[in-house]
């Protein structure tokens, strides 16, 4: 049926940087509580190293997100879905098409 056809193409697949956010968030959090429970028994070059490592982290995790927030926007989707403009226009279209289908439609009341 003409109808149920698709007329607008599946998202595209995230990419593989936007891929990763999901294990570096966690490794983000995990980083500075090791770097405070171990601060005593590691040298200060150390504790500098995994601030500046976690520090480090934290600017890629902000940059992943700063880019999927661009992706989205540019592409009118979200985490969600389309955006409401686009969810707008695909309901009017749908309607439209259902339209000959329905019994009080001139068409219906032709036959």
């Amino acid at each position: 049926m003409p109808i149920l056809t698709p007329t607008t193409p599946a998202r595209p697949a995230p990419a593989a940087a936007c891929a990763a956010l999901p294990a570096l968030l966690p490794l983000t959090a995990v980083l500075p509580a090791l770097t405070g429970l171990f601060a005593d028994r590691l040298a200060t070059p150390a504790t500098i190293a995994l601030i500046g490592a976690d520090l480090a982290l934290v600017a890629a995790a902000g940059a992943l997100v700063a880019r999927r927030k661009a992706a989205t926007a540019s592409a009118g989707t979200g985490p969600a879905g389309p955006g409401p403009l686009q969810q707008a226009r695909r309901d009017r279209e749908t309607l439209d098409r259902l339209e000959p289908l329905h019994p009080d439609s001139l068409a219906g009341a032709t036959r």
